[in-house]
């Protein structure tokens, strides 16, 4: 299995691609296309960057987001840490 299939966003895209092979080509025959499909898309400077733009950010159970991104509301439950969590962000002032 190639490493780029670790990933479980990627490796849901690349399933996706190979489905309606499956059922239709020996399984050996399906699993060498999710490889190939994988080194193409790593080797492959263009596809490694579709890849990259096509795939979704990630963000962290601890609320950290990508640099630009949007901060989505917290839920209820954690709407008072959130408040917490930006007191202690704010600079002290000087004085």
């Amino acid at each position: 299995m190639h490493p780029l299939l670790a990933d479980p966003w990627v490796a849901a895209q690349v399933d996706a691609a190979v489905a309606p092979y499956v059922g239709r080509l020996p399984a050996r025959d399906v699993a060498w296309m999710r490889d190939q499909l994988a080194e193409t898309l790593s080797a492959d400077e263009r596809a490694a960057k579709l890849l990259r733009r096509a795939k979704p950010p990630t963000v962290g159970r601890s609320g950290e987001v990508r640099r630009g991104g949007v901060e989505e509301p917290a839920a209820d439950g954690d709407a008072h840490r959130t408040a917490q969590v930006r007191e202690l962000k704010r600079p002290k002032a000087a004085g």
